[in-house]
C-alpha cells in the first residue's frame, strides 16, 4: 500500500536500475532508502531547503553524466497549508539538470522535472496556472532552439476543462508535444514526458507504458502514482 512508504521505498529503489533515466517527486523524507540500491552513477543531491517545512522532492538519476546540483526553480505561488493537498509546506517547483550526451560536438540535454500544484478549488487553479506560466516564460527564455525533456506529475487531467487549457499552453507556449499523445498511447495520465528535437538533435518517444513492475509480493502498488516509462530515440536529426 502507497501509504507505507517505509516498506515500499526499499523495494522501489532496484527497480529504478532498469532505466536509463530516472525523474522522482515527492522524495522529501526516504531519500537514503531510495538510493540504498540504486546503481546509476550519476544521482541529484537531496534538495537543502530553508524556507518550508520539506524540500522539493524533486531529483534525477542517471547513466548519463550531470552535475550533482541541479538547478531549482521554486513555484511563484502555492495554496494549501494543512489543506488542499498542503502545496504550501513544500518547497514545490521545477528543476533542471542538462545531461552529456557523450557525443563528440559535445551535445547536452537539457531535462526539467516539475512537481506542479495540486488541488481542484480556485485558489489551486490560479497557483497551478501562475506555476505553468513561469515554468513556459523559462523554457521560452533559456531554451528557445534547444532539445528538450520536461518531465513530472503536472497535476493535469486531460479533457479536464480547467486542465485542458493549461495542457495547451505548455505544449504550445514551449513547443513541446506529450509523448502518450503522440504515440497515441490511450491512458493518460498526470505524470506526463514532454519533448521536443532542436536544430543539432532530434528527439522522439517510441514507445509509452504504465511501467507495471512497480507492485509489492501482493500486487499491490508500491506508489500512489503508476510509474511511467517512455522511450527515447536521441539522435542526428
Amino acid at each position: 500500500d502507497a501509504q507505507f512508504p517505509e516498506q515500499n521505498i526499499p523495494q522501489i529503489s532496484p527497480l529504478l536500475n532498469a532505466y536509463d533515466l530516472v525523474v522522482v517527486q515527492e522524495d522529501f523524507v526516504y531519500g537514503g532508502e531510495l538510493r540504498a540500491e540504486l546503481t546509476h552513477p550519476f544521482q541529484s543531491l537531496p534538495h537543502e531547503h530553508t524556507e518550508r517545512l520539506v524540500n522539493d522532492g524533486l531529483n534525477v538519476f542517471s547513466v548519463l553524466p550531470f552535475e550533482e546540483e541541479i538547478e531549482r526553480v521554486r513555484w511563484v505561488e502555492c495554496f494549501g497549508g494543512t489543506t488542499n493537498a498542503s502545496d504550501c509546506l513544500a518547497n514545490k517547483g521545477f528543476a533542471l539538470s542538462s545531461h552529456d550526451l557523450g557525443c563528440s560536438d559535445g551535445a547536452r540535454l537539457p531535462v526539467i522535472n516539475l512537481h506542479a500544484e495540486a488541488g481542484g478549488d480556485a485558489e489551486d487553479i490560479a497557483a497551478r496556472t501562475a506555476g505553468i506560466e513561469q515554468l513556459v516564460t523559462s523554457i521560452v527564455e533559456r531554451f528557445p532552439d534547444a532539445p528538450l525533456i520536461v518531465a513530472g506529475d503536472t497535476n493535469l487531467d486531460g479533457g479536464d476543462p480547467a486542465d485542458e487549457p493549461l495542457i495547451a499552453r505548455i505544449l504550445e507556449g514551449a513547443n513541446l508535444q506529450d509523448a502518450c499523445r503522440f504515440l497515441g498511447c490511450g491512458d493518460e495520465q498526470i505524470d506526463r514526458v514532454f519533448f521536443r528535437g532542436g536544430d543539432a538533435l532530434a528527439v522522439s518517444p517510441t514507445s509509452w507504458r504504465i511501467a507495471d513492475e512497480f507492485k509489492d509480493a501482493e500486487g499491490n502498488d508500491l506508489s500512489d502514482h503508476p510509474a511511467i516509462h517512455v522511450q527515447l530515440e536521441i539522435g542526428s536529426p
